[in-house]
């Protein structure tokens, strides 16, 4: 005679109420709404969308807001420039001789397989990575760009690693109170912004390590508005606003 076999029946664990509620809180904090900035008519030998769209976070104020479009702004006016200057017959822009003098190391992205011989050809490959993620943000071929609320920390502005700047999305992460800072200069944040979209670009450097580093002097270089270095302004100056 074969016994029937008896199964124990597995009682699914309770999950407590609190958090059940915290999960939902959790889950419905961050909404955003959609920001679009005008592109300016650069000339590039691509085509360029008249705007970029962001999604950001609710949470930032409306001075905040207005400030992250004034970077925005701030620095698109940079690229421009960079293009305009060529344009005009300039054989580097001034933001190409800027990076030339102090950028040594990490001249290359991820994507970019070819040895980059000095920073100013270095900074023109750079400059037409961001002409292809302006391209790719305005007409829809990347993700969406978000811009992420963090109410403090121990950075301005930064972007997670990507490495294609044809696909990758122009997202960042905002430290909100450093953002609201008055005693922080607009040029000093613009450069913290084309950090954090360096990242996104494809551009790397050793954690902590800005200085001869591409991504470090480039920037540092936007926030100079592209003048060279001052033998009395500390190197801390500006990388406590990168990364």
């Amino acid at each position: 005679m074969i016994r029937p076999v008896r199964t124990r029946k597995i009682r699914k664990p309770v999950v407590p109420l609190t958090n059940l509620r915290s999960k939902k809180v959790e889950a419905t904090a961050a909404r955003y709404r959609k920001i679009t900035i005008n592109v300016p008519d650069a000339p590039v030998s691509v085509a360029i969308p008249e705007t970029i769209s962001f999604y950001i976070d609710t949470r930032f104020t409306t001075s905040q807001v207005n400030r992250l479009r004034t970077i925005i702004v701030t620095l698109l006016g940079f690229w421009n420039g960079h293009f305009t200057e060529l344009n005009d017959g300039a054989q580097r822009s001034r933001y190409q001789n800027c990076v030339n003098q102090y950028a040594r190391f990490n001249l290359s992205p991820v994507w970019l397989d070819e040895k980059i011989a000095n920073g100013a050809a270095a900074a023109a490959v750079q400059m037409d990575g961001l002409t292809t993620m302006i391209a790719a943000n305005g007409f829809g071929r990347a993700p969406k760009a978000y811009i992420k609320y963090q109410k403090s920390g121990n950075f301005t502005i930064k972007g997670v690693n990507a490495s294609n700047p044809e696909l990758n999305s122009l997202s960042i992460t905002v430290n909100a109170s450093a953002l609201s800072l008055t005693s922080v200069s607009t040029a000093f944040l613009t450069g913290s912004l084309h950090h954090a979209w360096l990242h996104r670009e494809g551009y790397r450097h050793p954690a902590g390590k800005f200085t001869s580093y591409f991504a470090g002097e480039s920037s540092m270089c936007l926030m100079r508005g592209n003048s060279d270095k001052s033998p009395g302004t500390p190197v801390s100056a500006y990388t406590d606003w990168l990364d």
